[in-house]
């Protein structure tokens, strides 16, 4: 939209058609709008790497979404804009590769600054996944309460099992049951920390992947 400025006979500024009307130097003006080039359309290398790397998070957070609404709830929040947006931003800056690949070692999938997990581990038997930390609640600091928040990711199928209202930091152990069909699939496995009043969360930590 344009805006005649003296008139119908005056300048105007803004957009009619393919031209843009403005002031310079006291001077009304008008000047025909760029015209996408092939190129711009096709898109750069870096482009495109860009694209790919876009639609392959929006793909991989998908069906996370439950577990990243409690994960990035209160960045969200400092941030003014969604969860899943907020995810997609920090996992975008740091955890795809020069090809737009995803590493699943640096996705981070809660965000805050509570004490996450002390040498997580995780292993496997015929129930599920078994999640450890150590218990550091000596510290005074650290509150006993604090509710562990687990999740193992089968990428390739898209199938998510985890719990955001685990043990107690105190527990020292998780577990998450696994079903029995995903024999021989691989999962990924993440762990963090979240306050008993929700007001405070830690970074997740990556704990490996598993072939079940």
């Amino acid at each position: 939209m344009a805006i005649f400025k003296q008139g119908i006979n005056g300048g105007f500024t803004g957009k009619v058609g393919s031209v843009i009307g403005y002031q310079l130097n006291g001077q009304w003006v008008m000047k025909a709008l760029p015209k996408s080039s092939a190129k711009n359309k096709k898109g750069t290398a870096q482009q495109k790497r860009c694209r790919f790397g876009f639609t392959r998070m929006q793909l991989f957070l998908k069906p996370l979404i439950t577990f990243i609404r409690v994960g990035y709830n209160l960045e969200s929040k400092l941030r003014m804009m969604t969860a899943h947006n907020a995810a997609k931003s920090y996992n975008m800056l740091n955890a795809l590769d020069a090809n737009g690949e995803i590493d699943c070692a640096k996705v981070c999938l809660t965000f805050g600054s509570l004490l996450g997990a002390e040498k997580p581990n995780v292993v496997k038997d015929d129930v599920g996944l078994h999640f450890s930390w150590e218990n550091n609640t000596a510290n005074n600091s650290i509150r006993e309460t604090d509710q562990v928040m687990v999740i193992a990711y089968n990428v390739k199928a898209q199938r998510t099992y985890f719990k955001l209202s685990g043990a107690r930091r105190i527990d020292g152990m998780e577990t998450i049951e696994i079903p029995a069909f995903e024999k021989d699939n691989e999962l990924h496995t993440w762990i963090s920390f979240i306050s008993d009043d929700r007001q405070s969360i830690a970074m997740s930590s990556y704990t490996g992947n598993i072939t079940i």
